[in-house]
């Protein structure tokens, strides 16, 4: 059974058929993994005996390559196999293609496969080792771009052609994040660069610099529109390509002709969280909107900028007046606008752009489980949105032989207390007139 850190995801109940299995199997069941300390495994663990393999080093595997080699009437040198597997990242298995690649090659003399000396290998090993750029991670390869053409000024234009491609090529390794990774990093292989133009006092290299910069800038702002081309309703994916190549333009102007430094580790585009966050408070936003558009008409950028700041101003003012906290006018002010307690205590505290400034969470617990208590002896106009947002509180809880349901203080009971026993009697009533 081979993947089996993978059951689990549409295998309903496969880790306990096959650990049933294993009770009752008198033939041996070996089961591999790749990640042993997955939840999933550790349940299967205690009825295994646990066998931990680690990468084999080069050394092995070249062994291993003589000895195949030999079977096949090939001369294999110890240190041209270790080159070839150091060069196929210790995969035996591109090995033994990099082998039956080489002994393509004949003598015609003897009719017999080529033997393999490390000169021999040296000279092929482009031929037939594995493309460097599938073992790079995404920072390497973003750090590869941003870096420019580093350490060939003076080398030949096929030298340089080659680079280029390189870094093409390692926009590939994830073209979904690669853009994000060189937009966040780009201008960081400029600041080593510019700290010695003006170390120098030179204003014209300080004025190339610029010129530099608002190159790359111009590149990653080109690498956005054929994104949104890529990515739009049009899903043009002909225009990838060409955004690749935009990529490694920014890194080159940000880089230099000859190359820059990335001073530290390439940094994970911050953008993710930023949108994440940015999609939230439009989420809250809404809510608020829709709590409060029985009595304010005025759209989110209205609400966002001219009420909510008021708002929570106002209720901040109440709640810690140095007379103590002033509950009733909030819940006056509450109801009059729709909102209900979260909408104060949780959400308004997302807008708040001041880090300095007074926050709902520094209030003490003690004073905001007494506005709780005084908040749910009344009712609210807010509770009749509870229904309306799609958002059950009701939460079942079982205990003994029976089960229960814990009730959310906000929600209207228009049946009363006994809703349940009102059904019931009117099921016995209908009965009673159908007899």
């Amino acid at each position: 059974m081979d993947e089996v850190d993978g059951m689990g995801a549409g295998d309903r109940s496969g880790m306990a058929e096959l650990i049933a299995m294993i009770k009752k199997s008198k033939v041996p069941i070996i089961c591999i993994c790749n990640d042993r300390q997955s939840q999933k495994v550790r349940s299967l663990a205690n009825h295994c005996l646990d066998l931990k393999y680690k990468r084999p080093v080069k050394t092995m595997i070249a062994r291993r390559a003589i000895e195949v080699a030999r079977m096949e009437e090939m001369h294999v040198e110890q240190n041209a196999a270790e080159a070839i597997a150091e060069s196929c990242g210790n995969d035996i298995r591109q090995v033994l293609n990099s082998l039956q690649m080489w002994s393509s090659k004949k003598d015609g003399s003897s009719n017999r496969s080529a033997n393999m000396t490390y000169k021999d290998v040296k000279d092929r090993q482009n031929s037939i080792n594995k493309d460097e750029i599938l073992r790079v991670s995404m920072f390497d390869a973003c750090r590869h771009i941003i870096e420019g053409p580093k350490g060939i000024a003076d080398a030949d234009e096929k030298t340089k052609r080659d680079s280029l491609y390189k870094r093409s090529d390692a926009f590939f390794t994830d073209y979904g994040l690669m853009g994000l990774q060189v937009q966040h990093n780009y201008l960081k292989v400029m600041i080593p660069q510019f700290q010695q133009a003006r170390a120098k006092g030179d204003p014209a290299d300080e004025l190339a610099m610029l010129e530099r910069m608002v190159d790359a800038t111009n590149a990653m702002s080109d690498f956005a529109i054929g994104e949104n081309g890529v990515r739009g309703g049009d899903q043009n994916w002909a225009l990838l390509p060409m955004t690749a190549m935009l990529c490694v333009k920014a890194g080159h102007h940000a880089a230099g002709p000859t190359g820059g430094f990335l001073p530290g580790y390439p940094e994970f585009a911050g953008w993710l969280g930023k949108n994440s966050s940015r999609g939230k408070k439009t989420r809250l936003l809404h809510e608020l909107g829709h709590h409060m558009n029985y009595r304010v008409s005025s759209d989110t950028t209205q609400l966002r900028l001219g009420y909510i700041p008021a708002l929570r101003q106002e209720f901040l003012k109440l709640m810690l007046d140095k007379n103590g906290p002033k509950v009733e006018e909030v819940i006056s002010i509450m109801d009059a606008y729709g909102l209900d307690r979260d909408d104060v205590f949780e959400k308004l505290d997302e807008f708040n752009l001041d880090k300095k400034a007074d926050k709902f969470s520094d209030i003490d617990s003690k004073v905001k489980a007494a506005f709780t208590r005084e908040y749910n002896k009344g009712s609210h106009k807010s509770q009749a949105l509870v229904e309306e947002q799609g958002v059950s509180k009701k939460k079942k809880s079982s205990g003994g032989n029976g089960s229960s349901e814990t009730k959310d203080p906000d929600a209207i009971d228009e049946d009363g207390a006994g809703g349940d026993d009102d059904d019931d009697n009117d099921d016995e009533l209908n009965e009673e007139e159908i007899a």
